[in-house]
């Protein structure tokens, strides 16, 4: 069983871990941005940004968790 105190720590670890997935594919976003701009081809710069949609849709979905 786990008591008042110990449900917070979990909960604040668990929120931790959803800060730091939010940080990384903040990261790779910008990275994936940076890549869009120099693609040379229309085929690469639509792979590129479905990518970026998908990290952006991710970030959604985690801050939302955080509420």
């Amino acid at each position: 069983m786990i008591d008042a105190e110990g449900a917070t720590v979990l909960l604040e670890a668990n929120e931790s871990q959803i800060i730091a997935a939010i940080e990384r594919l903040e990261m790779d976003a910008r990275d994936v941005r940076r890549r869009v701009e120099h693609a040379r081809t229309e085929a690469d710069k639509r792979v590129l940004n479905r990518q970026l949609k998908d990290f952006q849709d991710e970030i959604g979905r985690l801050r939302f968790r955080l509420r």
